[in-house]
């Protein structure tokens, strides 16, 4: 009796196995299913609900218009280039489920995102295990770390960024004492984490540390302790909508310190917009100019005119994450080692400027210090 309750057990399991892939197969071939021959599917990993949603809008307007762009052009080896959007929700869960639909489901060729660091962490399995490119906008070290040759970062990493603004505000501004006012995701610790390594031989310290958790919109708590410390100032490790209110809160709190961020998470209008007189000041490291007057960044602009789209940082770092992996399957064709090997060696000036990678995947170039001033976007240190 337990063995037939066991191959009846295992008969129940092999039938709805077979329907799954049934499943699979029949959604792979029409409608959001697999793609014809005539076309690549390029996945959008980001954020499109929630807090975050700008930021994926930002992300989904760059990989469209410069899909746009190429398609217009005759798109890649005589395919055209079709984007897929996967809402990841800023979560790890989310991404996983959205990538592993993109890649099995959809056949992805290569994914765009995610936006936030943990997400790509946990989608970048699913993505390595298919050998399928991954081109992500995380910004936390810990992504360098990772076992996986499908997966390059856009953007430059917090080994980069951090050094090169604590050396500014050490050297330019003669801070001593900081204290850091942090999110609490791998984003926010890594970063705290890398600007902790730099700040001893800089003669910095860090005095004291605060937290606040994504999507927060009170932060008196931790802004009382702030100025009851007094220190020369504070970093803020965040994204541009959290940065606008912990400074408007700040000013209303009387705190009068100069404030800073390890990267360029905060270069939009909307941290102008939304945080006004407030943000006035701040100073963060970059790996772009969208002022830039280059060949490059008029054509991007004058492509976003034409489509109705504002340029911001994420648009301009989306547009070259497509533009460079369109340039990968150009040279790689079919084979996905050949396109991850052309992707490796990318050697492209982009709207964000030159674009090459080192060993670990990560984009190589050296980032600008930039400060607000006067409600604009300013460059107080150019490029080394």
């Amino acid at each position: 009796m337990a063995l037939k309750t066991k191959l009846y057990s295992i008969i129940l399991f092999l039938v709805f196995a077979v329907f799954l892939t049934g499943c699979g197969s029949d959604e792979a071939s029409s409608g959001n299913g697999g793609a014809s021959s005539d076309t690549i599917r390029i996945g959008l990993q980001a954020p499109m609900s929630g807090d975050n949603a700008q930021y994926g809008d930002e992300m989904k307007n760059g990989a469209e218009l410069a899909f746009k762009s190429i398609n217009d052009n005759g798109g890649i080896n005589g395919k055209k280039l079709e984007l897929l959007v996967g809402d990841d929700k800023a979560t790890p869960s989310e991404a996983v489920a959205v990538v592993n639909k993109m890649v099995i489901n959809d056949k992805a060729k290569a994914i765009i995102g995610g936006y936030n660091s943990s997400p790509t962490i946990a989608s970048q399995e699913v993505s390595g295990k298919n050998q399928v490119l991954h081109v992500n906008m995380g910004a936390s070290p810990e992504l360098s770390k990772l076992s996986n040759d499908y997966l390059f970062r856009i953007i430059l990493t917090g080994s980069v960024y951090v050094p090169a603004v604590m050396e500014y505000m050490t050297e330019e501004k003669k801070v001593k004492k900081v204290v850091s006012l942090y999110e609490n995701t791998d984003y926010g610790v890594t970063m705290y984490e890398a600007a902790e390594d730099s700040a001893g031989s800089l003669g910095m310290e860090f005095i004291a540390n605060e937290t606040y958790n994504p999507g927060d919109k009170n932060f008196s708590a931790q802004l009382s302790k702030i100025k009851k410390l007094k220190p020369d100032a504070v970093m803020i490790v965040g994204l541009y909508n959290e940065v606008a209110l912990i400074s408007q809160q700040a000013k209303q709190a009387g705190l009068d310190v100069q404030f800073f961020s390890p990267d360029d998470s905060m270069y939009s209008e909307q941290l102008i917009s939304l945080g006004g007189d407030a943000v006035e000041g701040h100073i963060f490291a970059s790996m772009l100019n969208l002022n830039m007057d280059t060949e490059d960044m008029n054509e991007f602009k004058k492509l976003a005119k034409e489509n109705d789209v504002k340029v911001e940082a994420n648009t301009a770092i989306a547009y070259d994450a497509a533009m460079t992996i369109a340039k990968a399957f150009e040279e790689g064709g079919d084979s996905p080692d050949k396109v991850r090997d052309a992707y490796a060696n990318t050697d492209y000036n982009g709207v964000t400027g030159p674009i090459k990678f080192d060993k670990n995947g990560d984009r190589s170039n050296k980032p600008m210090i930039m400060q607000v001033k006067g409600g604009e976007f300013i460059v107080i240190q150019e490029q080394e």
